[in-house]
């Protein structure tokens, strides 16, 4: 038994030790799961479901059938085990917002009940288990969408790392994909792993919960649900198909071992040999001359019939293809893609926005990022300096065939105008929305914006053009406080330096919030954030599990009867409000949740325990 197993066994859960078999069995991508179902029946499953979602702020939205996050208990965690064993669960219908795309429409997002959500978030453990074990996946590499320790990053490092050399680019676009999810297809496509019936119509249920939309109930026929837990994983179910066939693809069409040499190229570098020889190896302009010829021309053929390679890189359902090869290949790759979503999967290709791009002369767009691969032919060739270990120095052409990417700069300005933050032509204006805040909170959010735009294209070979951008946002930072200060920008600075450092006395001492700017400013072409996080997903299930506290003794009078979770939406500052009452005592906490009984619960919500300090309280002096 391995150590993962061995620390489940310790914790005594039936439920993550089973996880664990799911995991080992479902390395064989053959497997078929049976009696899933009654893995449901455990509680652990929705207690660290719980403890996943715990903190977001969303769960203290109330869903269709006005119940938030707050009060969730044991007691609730057995209320839907029982209703699971006897198959009379109900996902109830999301309640149906719109929230505005990058293009201006707007997306449709469910909000679902807390409840379903834990349950959601039980299902997609198994799930899990089954797609994405650890020990071997049933999804393949090509896939960075909503999977553990994968994201935009390494999709974007694989194009860097694999797409040398790539002629043409297809970009893919699905119209409406999740939205267009035929969820027979999807069941199918579900029961090639999972022998379960009961688990498929609880899925079935989660997939035809639909939605209230103006206080009526509509009917959920296609797609998968927006906001559900379970999407992500779904939608992936079904577009692993996508990623089959485009691999069937790439073993149809690729050939040969390498490019052939030009012949030209071939002709001067012999030529040149012979002069260096006749000349005992001293460059004479006439070796000059033919050494600056050689580096005009390609050394490989570019167009050989002979060579094609394909790559695909897909991210939800945003995917790229490849070709190395003639342009007619990639129409026919793009025209075979598209006749089989529609005859397979029932999704229909967007003929306007799915285009075929040359990769030196054209650009790209993936993932918010501009993709280019190598120079343009007229451009001039690169020299680089090789320094290999104990050989001595010398240059060489680049290939010109590596691949670029690059920070859409113009696009990011776009966007910083669409929120406010300068007008049209990129000149930083006062973000009026954010002047009601405290000094903190803006300097805070500005600082997280600007830290996270520049994390995220850290990698781009642009990145000195990011200084835009920060400069926008500082200078943006600076109008802001001068607004909300009443005063001159040119005083902003004065007072508080570059940084814009605000100081204040606490009892706890000094607090300090400025906004660092960044300095470094070279080209780190390998700044991917890749995720550190555990491998094994079930690591991080033991945690939650072990740092949980349902199940505790009421933390105000030690109680343990009828013991529910008292949540908060936030504990911290928001705009110019402070925390207060009994908040305000969780925020000195650094809490959002705690066990209390339920007559405590009652009376935290009157305001009777706004007045007590920590030492008042029978759980504070345990922490």
């Amino acid at each position: 038994m391995g150590l993962l197993s061995e620390r489940v066994t310790r914790m005594g859960s039936k439920a993550l030790d089973r996880l664990e078999a799911l995991q080992r069995r479902n390395a064989d991508t053959c497997w078929v799961n049976s009696d899933l179902y009654r893995l449901l029946f455990q509680t652990d499953l929705y207690q660290v479901a719980y403890e996943k979602i715990k903190s977001s702020p969303g769960n203290m939205t109330a869903g269709t059938d006005g119940i938030t996050l707050d009060g969730f208990s044991m007691k609730v965690i057995e209320d839907i085990t029982a209703s699971i064993r006897n198959e009379s669960f109900q996902f109830k219908p999301s309640r149906r917002e719109y929230i505005p795309k990058a293009n201006g429409k707007m997306r449709p997002l469910g909000i679902p009940s807390p409840r379903d959500k834990v349950v959601q978030g039980a299902m997609q453990m198994v799930l899990e288990a089954i797609y994405d074990s650890p020990k071997g996946a049933y999804f393949r590499d090509s896939s960075h969408g909503f999977r553990p320790s994968r994201s935009c990053h390494t999709a974007l490092r694989e194009f860097r790392r694999k797409w040398p050399g790539v002629t043409w680019i297809i970009e893919g676009d699905i119209k409406s994909c999740f939205d267009e999810i035929d969820h027979h297809v999807l069941t199918s496509l579900l029961r090639k792993k999972i022998a379960d019936e009961r688990f498929i119509n609880l899925i079935w249920k989660a997939l035809r919960a639909g939605y209230l939309w103006m206080r009526k109930r509509k009917e959920s026929l296609l797609g998968t649900p927006q906001g559900s837990v379970i999407s992500p994983i779904l939608a992936n179910v079904y577009l692993h198909e996508l990623d089959i066939f485009v691999e069937e693809l790439r073993q149809k069409y690729e050939k040969g071992e390498s490019r052939k040499v030009s012949p030209e190229y071939n002709s001067i570098n012999h030529k040149r040999n012979r002069l260096l020889i006749a000349s005992s190896g001293v460059m004479t302009p006439e070796i000059k001359e033919l050494t600056r010829r050689m580096r005009s021309i390609p050394a490989m053929v570019t167009d050989d019939p002979d060579y094609v390679r394909v790559r695909y890189i897909r991210y939800a359902d945003d995917w790229i293809v490849g070709v190395t090869g003639p342009k007619d290949l990639a129409e026919t790759i793009k025209d075979e893609i598209q006749q089989f979503l529609k005859d397979r999967l029932k999704l229909e290709l967007s003929q306007e926005k799915t285009t075929i791009v040359h990769a030196k002369t054209e650009e790209a767009n993936f993932l918010g990022t501009r993709l280019t691969v190598g120079r343009p032919s007229s451009s001039e060739s690169k020299i680089v300096t090789c320094r290999p270990s104990n050989k001595r120095p010398y240059r060489k052409r680049a290939t010109g065939w590596n691949p670029t990417l690059k920070a859409p700069i113009r696009k990011l300005v776009g966007k910083l105008h669409q929120k406010g933050f300068c007008d049209g032509d990129g000149y930083p204006s006062s973000k009026v929305d954010w002047v009601a805040f405290d000094v903190e909170q803006i300097i805070n959010l500005f600082k997280s914006i600007n830290t996270g735009l520049l994390n995220y294209y850290r990698f781009v070979n642009n990145f000195a053009a990011m200084s835009r951008i920060q400069y926008i946002l500082r200078f943006s930072l600076a109008k802001t406080l001068a607004h909300k200060l009443r005063i001159s920008m040119a005083k902003v600075f004065r007072d508080h330096g570059k940084t814009l450092r605000f100081q204040w006395e606490t009892r706890e001492g000094t607090r300090t919030v400025e906004f660092v700017p960044n300095t470094d400013w070279t080209v780190k072409l390998d700044g991917f954030m890749i995720g550190t996080e555990l491998p094994d997903p079930l690591a991080k299930y033991i945690q939650f599990k072990a740092k949980s506290r349902l199940g505790d003794s009421c933390f105000i009078c030690k109680s343990k009867d009828e013991v529910q979770m008292h949540h908060v939406r936030h504990i911290r500052k928001m705009g110019n409000k402070k925390p207060t009452g009994f908040t305000a005592l969780m925020r000195s906490f650094n809490r959002k949740q705690l066990p209390v009984c339920e007559e405590c619960h009652q009376k935290i919500h009157r305001g009777e325990y706004d007045s007590h300090s920590l030492k008042n309280l029978a759980g504070g002096d345990r922490e």
